[in-house]
């Protein structure tokens, strides 16, 4: 980019600064002409590239075309075949099914097999089913369903032919991948609604099934000769703490209670104390990759080469997640072979020894709400994930694998609901609002995402969205709904005092006039409304329902209401006409302007219909050139230079496009 062109930018981003600080009051009658060199209504740039973060885990295995990992739930399959530099993600299996167990044909790459569960109509009724796909997982087809019995696990020889599935009870087995069942009933206890809800409570040695029984009686138990006419359940272990998960390698069991480790090394005739966590937490996630014997807690990894006769500790990759998978990636030519390890909320690392954990993945994150933050020079991207905050430099160029991993707050709280805003007359200041139980609390950042810090704790209400005043970045607006009703709670003094305001409706959405500090526009199911006091009184002017709304920065009398579909004024919001159509109410989840070319405008489809842009003022709208992997986007930001355009999606992370 020439020098010259950067500087007209600089000066149109402080001019902007500016006139929003002082909140001027008066308002351009005609658009401005673009800066010289910036024209955003061409053909973009390349495709839209993933940037992550790489923030989800989930059951991995491996098969002869790479690495594959589903995602419990909602379910998806993501695929790398460059041992997780880079991910395809597969979706089409149920939605509302919680996957409980995957498989990967060691022989076949196109097939593999998971187990889902889902509740049924009544306490105490599940609904279980086992899908396979033969095409790498662009389809899948149900082999069988249990109801009300549900499917709470599944455990396979190693060629995926003998296919034992744990129910309510019985345990269902197939010696045909599938295809025909034999269903062994319940000899074992269990009682009310009682059900095996976990991971590793069902194993394989042999042509025997074990699995750990819960309440009343917390025991392991063998199904023996699973593949035989008349498989027989017998009592394995019983001992006086807890029976929880079991994990096998051959004639090697081990079981959990606790916090101690049980292992029997003769099929459960008898059994030793292996380990003892020192603290006494309860150990979880037994585990036998590469011949080695693994057990975690939800900080600590202790791992032993000798089966349980000495132990080596490590941290977890993410503390305080715990582990929620592990395998053994095999060598490849140029590359060692790698113990991965999985966190659920956390991603994928590659354990390096020595040199630590490197996250590879997956960018499989929900991006609820996405701002960029910062100045030309020195610009970060900050998302919301559904219980996360993540934050990156914002990249440019090329994008590489280390761009994917974004900075995370693991050991600070539960972002949870959490809202983003930025007021371009701060653009350095990014401002949070997160669910804190049945309250909610207010955080500042000043760097870039990178630490925040209160603004304000435990307000009342649980948090809808916060809105930063254009016009007035000291001006804070956060929507809530409380016991009382909806609410507003707002701060003039960038956080320091707060004023709370009772409202009739419960808005999503804001925006502000970036001339005019007194004027908020907020949005919700119920329509549109419009305060000229800073929110202290409202007054209705749509009743078509409003999801995302936008004000020139301009002036004209521009604004712009995303719902089903998208509807223009020109006239200030004295009256609206429909540019776009749509049905569902929430479909538009944002519609954001160019900074610089003022006929550009964009807006991003929550229900898969991908960015729009406007190249005409928004008067008409067409699919930004280039497919979104994921088509849908919940959120939309726009780097300081409107070159990058980024796009949050729904279970498939954010993406970057570049514009010019």
């Amino acid at each position: 980019m020439k020098l010259r062109s950067i500087t007209k930018r600089m000066f149109v981003l402080g001019l902007l600064t500016v006139l929003g600080t002082t909140g001027a009051t008066s308002v351009a009658t005609a658009e401005p002409p673009p800066p010289a060199e910036v024209d955003a209504t061409g053909r973009p740039h390349g495709a839209w590239d993933p940037v992550g973060p790489n923030s989800v885990g989930g059951l991995l295995a491996v098969s002869p075309a790479g690495l594959a990992m589903m995602v419990p739930g909602p379910p998806a399959l993501w695929l790398s075949g460059d041992r997780g530099a880079s991910w395809t993600v597969r979706r089409g299996l149920p939605a509302d099914t919680a996957i409980q167990g995957f498989f990967a044909d060691p022989v076949n790459p196109d097939r593999m097999l998971a187990v889902g569960n889902s509740p049924g109509g009544m306490p105490g009724e599940w609904h279980g089913m086992l899908l396979r796909t033969t095409d790498r997982g662009q389809s899948w087809e149900t082999l069988r369903e249990w109801y009300p019995d549900g499917a709470f696990g599944m455990a396979t020889d190693p060629t995926g032919r003998v296919v034992v599935v744990q129910n309510l009870d019985s345990l269902s087995v197939s010696i045909d991948g599938g295809e025909h069942w034999n269903d062994v009933p319940r000899t074992w206890p269990r009682e009310g609604i009682a059900s095996p809800v976990g991971a590793l409570k069902l194993t394989m040695v042999g042509d025997d099934a074990y699995f750990t029984t819960v309440y009343p009686e917390y025991a392991l138990w063998a199904v023996r000769r699973v593949s035989g006419k008349e498989p027989q359940a017998e009592l394995v272990y019983r001992t006086n703490g807890e029976v929880n998960q079991v994990a096998a390698d051959g004639g090697r069991l081990v079981v959990t209670v606790g916090p101690e480790l049980h292992g029997s090394t003769d099929g459960g005739k008898t059994w030793t104390v292996l380990r003892r966590e020192p603290a006494g937490q309860t150990l979880r996630e037994p585990r036998f990759v590469g011949g080695r014997l693994y057990v975690s807690t939800y900080n600590d990894i202790d791992v032993s080469s000798d089966f349980g006769r000495t132990w080596a500790r490590k941290p977890v990759p993410a503390p305080g997640e715990g582990v929620s998978d592990m395998i053994d990636l095999p060598a490849a030519p140029g590359k060692p072979a790698t113990t991965l390890i999985s966190s659920l909320y956390r991603g994928v690392y590659a354990d390096g020894g020595k040199s630590g954990y490197q996250q590879i993945g997956v960018p499989g994150e929900t991006i609820r709400d996405l701002v960029t933050t910062g100045n030309l020079l020195r610009e970060s991207v900050v998302a919301a994930g559904v219980q996360e905050i993540y934050n990156t430099p914002l990249p440019r160029g090329k994008v590489s694998a280390a761009d994917r991993v974004w900075q995370s707050h693991p050991t600070d709280r539960l972002h949870e609901d959490a809202s983003l805003s930025v007021s371009p007359g701060r653009p350095d200041v990014v401002w949070q609002v997160t669910r804190n139980g049945f309250s909610l609390d207010v955080l500042r950042s000043g760097d870039g995402g990178r630490s925040w810090q209160f603004a304000a704790k435990a307000k009342e209400g649980l948090p809808r969205t916060i809105f930063a005043h254009p016009a007035d970045p000291d001006r804070i607006i956060v929507s809530a709904f409380a016991p009382s009703g909806y609410v507003l709670h707002r701060s003039d003094d960038a956080g320091k005092t707060w004023e709370k305001l009772s409202v009739d409706n419960g808005f999503t959405t804001f925006a502000g006039d970036p001339w005019n500090p007194n004027r908020v526009w907020g949005g919700d199911s119920g329509g549109l409304s419009r305060s000229d006091d800073g929110g202290k009184t409202w007054t209705h002017v749509t009743s078509q329902p409003v999801s995302s709304i936008s004000v020139s920065r301009w002036g004209g009398g521009r604004v712009l209401i995303g719902g089903a579909g998208i509807h223009l004024s020109e006239d200030g919001g004295r009256t609206f006409r429909r540019v776009h159509d749509g049905e569902d109410p929430r479909e538009i989840s944002r519609i954001l302007p160019h900074p610089f070319d003022f006929r550009v405008w964009f807006a991003s489809d929550a229900t898969g219909g991908g960015v729009l842009r406007s190249t005409d003022f928004g008067r008409t709208w067409s699919p930004v050139p280039g497919a979104l992997p994921d088509p849908r986007v919940l959120s939309l930001a726009i780097s300081a230079d409107g070159r990058y355009l980024f796009a949050g999606t729904a279970q498939s992370g954010a993406y970057r496009l570049k514009l010019y």
